[in-house]
């Protein structure tokens, strides 16, 4: 049976996280299983971030290089653009899923302990 965090230990874990985000979990019942499930999907959020940062990464800079600021470089930077603004509003950015990862692996051990 998982055991309830104290508020004092609660608040120390959570402190990476933004403000909003604290607040939500403060007032929120934590479970194991709910800690389990967005540990996953931050972590999907994560390697979703990988598969396509790294390639777009790759792909502007060819583009950049072998033909200079052109239609084609432009485009490419414009899809990466749309693609982070639209991960950072729907899911976090790859920094703040690394946080919340660490943070809810801490809450889910002390949870189990």
């Amino acid at each position: 049976m998982p055991k309830k965090l104290q508020t004092t230990e609660l608040e120390k874990i959570i402190k990476p996280l933004p403000q909003r985000e604290r607040k939500t979990l403060a007032a929120q019942d934590l479970t194991s299983a709910w800690l389990e499930e967005n540990i996953g999907r931050s972590k999907r959020s994560i390697k979703m971030d990988l598969w396509v940062g790294i390639p777009w990464f790759v792909l502007y800079s060819v583009a950049l290089f072998a033909k200079g600021i052109g239609n084609l470089s432009l485009g490419i930077f414009v899809l990466g653009m749309i693609y982070f603004i639209y991960a950072i509003f729907t899911h976090g950015s790859y920094g703040l899923n690394k946080k919340r990862v660490s943070v809810y692996e801490q809450l889910l051990d002390k949870m189990k302990q």
